[in-house]
């Protein structure tokens, strides 16, 4: 026991995603609760809306994501390096350019919300206004918190998202009680998101103080940086989001509803090991500006997402009909047969997620390329192949399948190399 203790307390990887698993795993269950809850009040096709529009904020929030990468990256860099004071300049820079962006931005998305809820079948202009807030909010929040993650202030994060996951609940639970439906679920998971920034913010405050000096922002570098992080990203969130609003369009609320019960699930193995990631990228990213190795970082990185996910899905494949009573109602026992399938290709998804955030790390571009065509062929393949809702998983799980094996085979190669 005194060997592991100090094994754990010299092993930075392993501290950091230990803090990051168990700290997502408490939050991750006020999350799930929130849609356990949810899913509950919320009548099958009310639940479809409200997860439709989730995902499609998810898939409106790449250009957030990617920001995340751009500003964890260079800040760990710098941090590497030990140029805090371009850490300051950066930060303080960025916040004053995205509050621009957020207001002006946010005022032209709007103009736009017709075209988007006539797709999904949503007649409320309030659903759309707060997902107008999230989106162009949101880049405030990303800088912060990519900002702590480059910093490696992994506690402050973990924090973050308990404000967000319980006061979603809370918010959620006492809006739809009192009868506002799909506009009081989807307005808390967006509203919180004001707490967590204050919180984010206040800790910055002293983290990052606002210092004078000649530093300037590195444009092309990170706009450079920023083509290719965008291009792995959009196509990372469509493969976990696209196959939602699409069911949404295709079939009818009813297995819409079923269908957004198996995301919810299957997002615990995708989010459930995604902190692995969020702790890998920074410390691979600093051992690279340090020159210095960064391969086991990565490793040990994949065995922590391997065991989550393997875990997660054992569990739901031997007792799909409980998980689905307990986690999010017997409306949805229909979906059962439907779970061990799904999970595994949420697996997938997550096993991709993170080699995808490695290569990132690294500035490795050839697997943006795959991880587009994968996002595309999917959308093809069931925008014109969607006889039933097995069609539609068995189309994911085999594109994700492929490019498992594609990213496992070039990850060897540039190992080697």
């Amino acid at each position: 026991m005194k060997r592991f203790l100090q094994s754990f307390s010299h092993n930075r990887t392993l501290r950091a995603q230990v803090v990051l698993v168990g700290g997502n795993f408490c939050a991750n269950i006020g999350a799930y609760f929130y849609h356990l809850s949810m899913g509950k009040l919320l009548i099958p096709s009310d639940y479809g809306a409200l997860q439709s529009l989730i995902s499609l904020l998810n898939i409106f929030t790449v250009p957030l994501l990617t920001l995340n990468f751009i500003i964890t990256k260079f800040v760990a860099s710098y941090v590497g390096r030990g140029e805090y004071a371009k850490i300051s300049y950066l930060f303080h820079s960025m916040e004053r350019i995205l509050l621009g962006i957020s207001v002006v931005g946010g005022l032209v998305f709007f103009l736009f919300s017709g075209p988007i809820l006539g797709f999904l079948h949503i007649d409320s202009w309030i659903n759309f206004l707060f997902l107008d807030i999230a989106l162009f909010f949101g880049l405030l929040t990303i800088l912060n918190r990519a900002t702590l993650q480059g910093l490696s202030k992994f506690g402050s994060l973990t924090i973050a998202q308990f404000i967000e996951a319980y006061g979603k609940l809370l918010l959620g639970f006492v809006a739809v009680s009192i009868g506002f439906r799909v506009p009081g679920a989807f307005g808390a998971f967006v509203l919180i998101t004001f707490v967590s920034y204050a919180y984010t913010r206040g800790v910055l405050k002293h983290v990052v103080p606002k210092k004078e000096t000649s530093a300037s922002i590195p444009i092309r570098q990170m706009a450079k940086y920023g083509i290719l992080s965008f291009f792995m990203t959009v196509s990372m969130i469509s493969l976990y989001n696209a196959d939602v609003v699409l069911v949404r369009h295709f079939f009818s609320s009813y297995e819409s509803g079923l269908y957004a019960a198996l995301s919810v699930l299957g997002k615990i193995i995708f989010f459930g090991s995604a902190p692995v990631s969020v702790a890998m990228f920074p410390l691979v990213s600093e051992a690279q500006a340090r020159g210095e190795k960064y391969h086991r970082i990565f490793l040990q990185s994949l065995f922590f997402t391997l065991l989550i996910a393997g875990v997660t899905t054992v569990l739901f494949s031997f007792y799909p009909t409980t998980v689905l009573r307990v986690l999010v109602g017997a409306k949805y026992l229909a979906a059962a047969p439907y779970l061990r399938m799904f999970s595994v290709f949420l697996s997938l998804c997550a096993v991709v997620n993170l080699i995808s955030n490695f290569f990132l790390s690294i500035h490795k571009t050839l697997p943006a390329y795959f991880l587009g065509i994968a996002a595309i062929l999917q959308i093809l393949l069931i925008s014109f192949i969607h006889v039933n809702l097995f069609v539609v998983i068995l189309i994911s799980l085999s594109i994700l399948s492929v490019l498992s094996i594609v990213f496992l085979l070039y990850y060897v190669a540039i190992s080697r190399n």
